[in-house]
C-alpha cells in the first residue's frame, strides 16, 4: 500500500515480475478491495500467475506522515507490519515496500530483529560507476551515526558485496571531506582507526563525494544524512542532465541529425544511468531479507526491487550474515 500511486504501481509491477519469474510466490499484504481491483485491471490473465498471489487483508495501512514510535503503538497490524510478521515468521524469504522508510526501520527491528552484534541497520544499495558498481550505505535510516556503527557498516557491506558479487576482499573507503588523514569529525577518524585495525576488512582510506562514481571502491560507508542527499543530488542530476539534452535536441536539424547518429550509444547510456535499474536498497543488519523501494518507483523500478530481493533471498544473506558477525562482534 506504501509509495506514491501505492497498489498501482506494486501490484502491476508484481504481476510483471512474476511472469519472468515462475519460481516465486508472492503474499500481498493491503486492502483487498485495492489490491483485487488492479489485478482485475491488469492485463496478465495467466491462471498460473494469478495463482502464486496470495491476498492478506488489512484494515489499516501505514502513511508517509506516521511516526516510527507512534507506528509501534497504534499499527503493528498494518499492512506493513503484518507483512514483517510474516518474514520473521519464516512464512515468506523476503519482504518488499516503497512506503515510510522509519516505519520499516522500527517493524523491522520490532518483528525481524537485528543480526548478532548490530546495533542498527543500514540502508544499502549499488550504485553505477566508470567501472562497474559499488554499494554505498547508510543512505538515511540512521542519519547520526558513531564511530561503532559506521564500522559495523562497513563490516556489513563488505560482506555482502563478497556474498553477491564473488569478491574476495572487497575495498571499503569512508566517505569524507578529504582523503587525507586527519580530516573530518571525530567520529569518521574514529571509525577509520576501528577499520585499519581489522586486518580482514580491506579498508583503503577516505573517499570525498567526487569519488563515488569514479570506481575502484567496492563498499563506501557514511552515515544516512550525508548518504541520503549524495543520493537524492545524483538522481537530479541524471534527470536534469537529461532534460537539457531534450531541450537541445529540439533546437534544430543539425541537433536531430546528431541525435539520430548518436541514438545507438545514447540509449545504451540513458540504460546505464536509469536510476529505476538502481532500485531497491537493503535494510542491512535486519535478521531477514528486508527492502526498500523509492516511493516514487515506477513499474519498472520497483520490479528492479521485488529483483533485488530475489537475490538477497536467494543467496539467504542474513543467514549467511549471522554466523560471521556472531563471532566477529560477540566474541
Amino acid at each position: 500500500m506504501g509509495g506514491d500511486s501505492g497498489p498501482r504501481v506494486t501490484v502491476s509491477a508484481l504481476l510483471d515480475f512474476l511472469n519472468s519469474h515462475r519460481q516465486v510466490h508472492a503474499l500481498v499484504f493491503g486492502d483487498q478491495a485495492q489490491v483485487g481491483e488492479q489485478l482485475a485491471l491488469s492485463p496478465f490473465k495467466d491462471p498460473s500467475i494469478l495463482a502464486r498471489i496470495e491476498i492478506r487483508h488489512s484494515e489499516s495501512q501505514v502513511v508517509d506522515s506516521d511516526k516510527p514510535s507512534a507506528v509501534i503503538r497504534h499499527k503493528r497490524d498494518s499492512s506493513m507490519g503484518l507483512a514483517l510478521q510474516a518474514l520473521a515468521a519464516g512464512e515468506a524469504q523476503a519482504f518488499v515496500s516503497a512506503g515510510n522508510t522509519g516505519a520499516i526501520m522500527a517493524l523491522g527491528l520490532y518483528f525481524v530483529k537485528a543480526l548478532p552484534g548490530i546495533s542498527r541497520p543500514a540502508i544499502c544499495t549499488t550504485v553505477p560507476t566508470m567501472s562497474g558498481q559499488s554499494y554505498v550505505l547508510d543512505l538515511g535510516a540512521n542519519p547520526l551515526c558513531s564511530a561503532a556503527q559506521l564500522y559495523e557498516f562497513a563490516l556489513l557491506g563488505a560482506l555482502t558485496a563478497r556474498e553477491l558479487t564473488s569478491i574476495e576482499s572487497p575495498t571499503v573507503r569512508l566517505l569524507n571531506v578529504g582523503e587525507e588523514s586527519n580530516k573530518g569529525r571525530e567520529d569518521i577518524q574514529q571509525a577509520a582507526a576501528l577499520l585499519e585495525a581489522d586486518p580482514e576488512i580491506n579498508y583503503c582510506g577516505y573517499i570525498e563525494g567526487d569519488g563515488i562514481f569514479q570506481g575502484g571502491t567496492d563498499v563506501i560507508v557514511c552515515d544516512g544524512f550525508a548518504g541520503n542527499v549524495a543520493l537524492k543530488t545524483s538522481e537530479g542530476l541524471v534527470t536534469m542532465v537529461g532534460e537539457r539534452f531534450r531541450q537541445a535536441v529540439g533546437r534544430g536539424w543539425l541537433a536531430r541529425l546528431a541525435l539520430l547518429l548518436l541514438r545507438g550509444p545514447l540509449l545504451r547510456l540513458k540504460t546505464q544511468l536509469d536510476p529505476a535499474l538502481y532500485n531497491g536498497a537493503y535494510f542491512l543488519g535486519l535478521d531477514g531479507v528486508v527492502v526498500k523501494s523509492h516511493g516514487g518507483a515506477s513499474q519498472m523500478a520497483f520490479v528492479r526491487a521485488l529483483e533485488v530481493a530475489t537475490q538477497a533471498a536467494e543467496h539467504n544473506l542474513p543467514e549467511i550474515l549471522s554466523p560471521i558477525l556472531r563471532q566477529k562482534l560477540n566474541q
